[in-house]
């Protein structure tokens, strides 16, 4: 179960670091997409550290 969580976490990043980099600055989800982004990081810290 931990491999199958590391690789969800790791295509959430990489799709959360897509979505911001495409996304338009005055977007108005930008904020809750960077929000999500964070926590997805400090999940990743949390279990894998």
């Amino acid at each position: 179960m931990k491999i199958l969580r590391l690789l969800h976490l790791s295509v959430a990043q990489a799709f959360y670091g897509w979505a911001l980099r495409e996304i338009d600055p005055l977007h108005p989800d930008l904020p809750r997409l960077v929000m999500r982004r964070q926590e997805l990081a400090d999940q990743a810290r949390r279990e894998f550290a």
